[in-house]
């Protein structure tokens, strides 16, 4: 892998890129939601995708600043949602990527640093990003049933996070299925990114 210090235009391109298609996965895992009962996988359903492009993206880009770029698609999203839990997850987004790059601070051509770096930015969809759902249920319930979202789905959701357990099975799920995304990544990366020239 290479690594330099600076990164190029067309590093900011790459890192921008993936930061679509990071809201692209992000936007496929969220029918998870569709069922209040489904929708504590949507951490771990989202990290799969998630685990997949960090891992491509650190190949591709191993630069400081580009988890931070990977990060500012799905910030902008849940900001522009102007929900509380929207603002958070935007924050939560942005600080866990500055985690992130913290863990791979001269370490970009390291597999171990890279998996941990993914394995801590996921994070925040089940720990940050569920904090609402698990400390605040009946109220975020209740926002989510003042917003028109359907009674049945309101209900299921009432159940499933008011199980307070539930809340470190999710961070667990998010961990693997991050650990899975970041296996794919790299057999992927094998198998065809060096195979086609796009990373040496």
């Amino acid at each position: 892998m290479n690594n330099t210090d600076k990164m190029a235009t067309k590093d900011y391109i790459q890192a921008a890129v993936f930061s679509v298609l990071s809201m692209v996965g992000m936007i496929v895992a969220a029918i998870l939601n569709m069922s209040g009962y489904t929708a504590l996988l949507y951490p771990a359903g989202a990290a799969i995708f998630i685990g997949i492009l960090f891992f491509i993206l650190e190949v591709k880009v191993p630069k400081k600043g580009a988890v931070f770029i990977f990060s500012i698609v799905p910030a902008l999203y849940f900001f522009a949602s102007g929900l509380i839990e929207g603002i958070v997850g935007a924050v939560g987004a942005m600080l866990f990527s500055l985690f992130a790059e913290l863990i791979l601070s001269n370490h970009h051509d390291s597999l171990k640093h890279i998996t941990i770096a993914a394995v801590v930015y996921t994070m925040y969809y089940s720990t940050i990003g569920f904090a609402e759902q698990f400390l605040f249920t009946e109220y975020y319930c209740n926002a989510a049933a003042e917003h028109g979202i359907d009674p049945a789905v309101v209900d299921g959701m009432r159940t499933v996070f008011g199980i307070k357990p539930l809340w470190a099975a999710a961070i667990a799920a998010t961990a693997l299925t991050t650990l899975l995304g970041t296996l794919i990544g790299r057999l992927i990366t094998n198998k065809h990114l060096k195979r086609t020239g796009l990373v040496k």
